[in-house]
Parts: structure tokens; C-alpha cells; sequence
């Protein structure tokens, strides 16, 4: 069978981080090792190169076409298909992923025949097997959600695993052609690792926990060390939704990483009191190369920080905050930007961030009720547009009190003082740092500032639209 995966690109009303970061699509390089064996399999990248699925439709007419899709991606995923279907108009069309996971009902559409859901590998290889095999009816493989008319039927569930250890290593061949484009800010070469699947906190707003059941599905140290031991790459980013979950697993994995004399540098999610309760283990960390961590600051109200499910006791942001100080490790530190900020509320976090050297990025993020969450099942009924492409975590999806207008004119500001501060405290003002990759960096900057300009227009433009079609 020829399998051609695609990664499409995101939606061009989205905006945010796909102007500034471009990463390999890993799932899809699981996928493809996991069949590779018994079929010929092609990967196209539309992130980074988005004319290339017309390219490669050229001279390769596939059997079994595979699509992975985040929220952002629900239009833009179908579109692939529709192109790839005008070239193969009997190609079996799958969809998998995060998004298809928590809201297949997204993709009932003619252009899609199977929906996989949960981690996919076995149930994509099973689907190219039966394909292979001559089958027509897909309903003995567990895991997915079949399209039947106006209608999806779900076949039996297929269990979480327990572990990702029985999942190959990703076969980056496939991207070998990309490998040069994907970066992350001003680290011009990046590579992603998954170390683990999961959290089992409860935050209102955040998916991963709805994906995994409230489960934690981990790789093991030995496998994880054989994967970076083999990347050219020097930056890895550990796409975990919580890695320090087990600390003594990542304890494992940062004196093996030292042990083997292995020199990378990484960047991964860390909840502020993971950093609190295992100040040792980051300790351990930044001498095997931690760099920089994502945490979800969320608030500086503590009763509001409660509303949202953080589970964080009083006063270990800055807890946290003085241990990766003292440790050299960064926080790429998140806000959530309530809809009664006014610019008072923005100074109270400038000055919070001016206080804390060790918070090099602060993200602004607009509480965005994701499909699947329990905040989404709250305000359901008050969101405002269901087009997906602004589920981006830079637009506001419900009714303000303060007006949309100003809230985007003060977080296009606010990330003005943020792109300055992150060039001081990251040191790439310094002539011995400069890299043309910034060129690259400042051009995706800039089509944020002009993006969050024209957030407020595009977003109306969208629910008129949205409100013609359901007259």
C-alpha cells in the first residue's frame, strides 16, 4: 500500500506561535515507523512547506491517506484531503490526533472515511493492513469512529496503554527533507522528544487530561536515551503535557543523560511545584542541559488562580521563580488574560516579570474554552465563534466586559515589552550570539503585532459570517 501522512498547516486566521516555532510532526513519524516495514510511506510537512502535498501528488497516488489535526487544524485538514482526493479519488482518508480525539464530531464530513482516536499507532497499522488485505468494512478495528451517512458509530474502544514503550522510535527519515526549518524562537534547530502522555490535574481549561483519561503514560529512561543519543539536533524540546509527573523516572533519565556524556539542551512543561517539591532533581537537570520550562503562572489573584483548577499552593510561583534563578534555568511564564484586564493589570504583571530575572518569555493567553474541557462544557453556550482557527489561545472566544478592541491593543503592547526584555535577558543583542535565524524570528514577531492588530476585525468578520450562514 503507498500511505502518504500530512501535517497541515495552520489556518491563516490563526496566529501566535506558528509565526514563531515550527516543529517536527512526531506523531506522524511514529506512524510512519510503525508501517514502514510493509508499506511504502511519504510524509508531507504543509507547516513548513505548505505546496508541497501538490508536489508530491504529482507522481505519487496514495492508497491510505493519513491526516493529523489540532484544534487549529480542523479546516485545513479537510482541505489537504480535498486536494489529495482530487488526485486519488479512491484513497481511504484517515483523520487521528488530539482534536479528532476530544471532538470527532468535527470531522463528519464526506472527505473522511475513518477518525482514529487515543494513541494511534496500532490502530492506524491495522487499518493499512486491512486495506492491504482487500477488506471494505473497518469495524473490527478497535478505536476508531466510522462515518455512516450524517453520522459517526464508534467501533469497540481500544484502552489506553499503559506505556509508550511498546511505540517505535519516530522514523525521522521521513522529514529528513525539513529538518533544517524546524526551530523554536531563536534556536534554529530543534527536535522533539515525547517522554510521556498526560496529566492528571484538573485544570478547567486544559485538554490533555480529557486525551488521557486523567492517566500518565510514560517512556522509559533507557528507550528516551537511545532516541536523543541518536539527534543531531542540540536543542530538544520535550513535548510532554507534565514530564516531572514521576520524578523519580526523570531522576533516572537526567543521570543516565550525564552517565553517557550526552550534551544537549532542553525545554520542557514544569509545574511550578514540581520545581518547589524537587528542587534536587532540577538541580540534576540543569547540569544534563535543562534550559528553559514552560509554566503556567496563570494568575497573580490567588482566589482567581483556585477558580481554575492550578492547585497551587500560595506563594510557590515565587517559589519556584527563585530555584530556577538560582539554578540557571528560564521560565517561559503563562498569564491568563481575564476579560475585565485593563492596563493596570498588564503593569501588575510587567512588574511581577521585572522582579523575576529568571522569567526570560511571558506568554499572554486569553482563557479559551477548548473543545472537551470542563471550562468549555461551562461557557458553551457564550462562545462566540466555532470556527476553529481561532482556538489559537491568542483570541477571546466569549463576550468582555472590557471591549475585544482594547484587550488586543493591550496584549500587542504588552508583547512589545516582551520580545525587548527576552532579547536582554536571553543575550541576543550581543554581536557574539547574532544568528541570521533571527532574521526569520523578528519577521514572525512582526506578523503577530500586525495580526493582534487586526485580531478584533477578523474575529467580527467570522461570527457575521457565522451568523449569515444560520439564518
Amino acid at each position: 500500500m503507498k500511505v502518504l501522512l500530512i501535517n497541515p498547516p495552520c489556518g491563516i486566521r490563526t496566529i501566535g506561535l506558528k509565526n514563531l516555532t515550527k516543529i517536527e510532526p512526531l506523531n506522524l513519524e511514529l506512524l510512519g515507523a510503525t508501517i514502514k516495514d510493509r508499506h511504502e510511506v511519504r510524509l508531507v510537512d504543509m507547516e513548513v512547506a505548505p505546496k508541497d502535498l501538490s508536489r508530491m501528488l504529482v507522481d505519487f497516488k496514495p492508497d491510505i491517506v493519513g491526516v493529523t489535526s489540532e484544534v487549529v487544524h480542523v479546516e485545513t485538514a479537510k482541505q489537504a484531503l480535498a486536494v489529495t482526493r482530487l488526485s486519488a479519488p479512491d484513497c481511504l482518508t484517515v483523520v487521528g490526533g488530539h482534536h479528532p480525539t476530544v471532538c470527532p464530531d468535527d470531522f463528519l464530513d464526506p472527505l473522511i472515511d475513518l477518525i482514529v482516536q487515543g494513541e494511534g499507532t496500532e490502530s492506524f497499522a491495522e487499518i493499512c493492513d486491512a486495506r492491504a488485505s482487500g477488506a471494505t468494512s473497518y469495524s473490527h478495528i478497535a478505536g476508531l469512529m466510522i462515518r455512516d451517512g450524517d453520522r459517526l458509530v464508534a467501533t469497540a474502544r481500544r484502552p489506553l496503554p499503559l506505556t509508550l514503550d511498546h511505540q517505535p522510535m519516530p522514523d525521522r527519515s521521513l522529514t529528513s527533507r525539513y529538518r533544517s526549518r524546524y526551530y523554536y524562537l531563536w534556536e534554529k534547530r530543534i527536535a522533539a522528544v515525547r517522554s510521556s502522555v498526560g496529566c492528571s490535574f484538573p485544570c478547567v481549561f486544559c485538554s490533555p487530561r480529557i486525551y488521557s483519561h486523567g492517566g500518565f503514560i510514560p517512556r522509559s529512561p533507557e528507550l528516551l536515551l537511545e532516541e536523543i543519543a541518536g539527534l543531531e539536533e542540540e536543542f530538544i524540546y520535550l513535548c510532554d503535557d507534565h514530564a516531572f509527573h514521576d520524578p523519580d523516572r526523570m531522576l533516572r533519565l537526567a543521570d543516565m543523560l550525564l552517565s553517557a556524556g550526552i550534551k544537549k539542551r532542553y525545554f520542557t512543561y514544569a509545574r511550578v511545584d514540581s520545581i518547589v517539591e524537587n528542587r534536587e532533581l532540577f538541580a540534576l537537570w540543569a547540569r544534563a542541559g535543562l534550559q528553559l520550562v514552560m509554566s503556567g503562572i496563570e494568575s497573580l489573584d490567588y482566589e482567581a488562580l483556585k477558580r481554575t483548577g492550578k492547585r497551587v499552593d500560595q506563594g510557590q510561583n515565587v517559589e519556584a521563580l527563585n530555584i530556577l534563578g538560582e539554578l540557571g534555568i528560564g521560565m517561559s511564564a503563562g498569564f491568563l488574560v481575564e476579560d475585565n484586564f485593563t492596563r493596570k493589570d498588564f503593569a501588575r504583571i510587567d512588574n511581577f516579570v521585572k522582579q523575576h530575572p529568571a522569567i526570560i518569555l511571558t506568554e499572554y493567553t486569553p482563557l479559551t474554552p477548548l473543545p472537551g474541557t470542563v471550562l468549555h462544557r461551562k461557557v458553551k453556550d457564550d462562545i462566540i465563534t466555532e470556527d476553529r482557527q481561532f482556538y489559537d489561545l491568542q483570541h477571546f472566544l466569549m463576550s468582555t466586559r472590557t471591549s475585544t478592541k482594547d484587550l488586543y491593543r493591550m496584549m500587542r503592547d504588552a508583547y512589545g515589552r516582551v520580545v525587548w526584555r527576552a532579547f536582554l535577558r536571553v543575550g541576543l543583542w550581543k554581536p557574539s550570539n547574532w544568528s541570521w535565524h533571527y532574521v526569520k524570528m523578528i519577521r514572525g514577531l512582526v506578523r503577530n503585532f500586525f495580526a493582534l492588530g487586526q485580531a478584533d476585525a477578523e474575529m467580527k468578520k467570522a461570527v457575521a459570517r457565522q451568523d449569515s450562514r444560520s439564518l
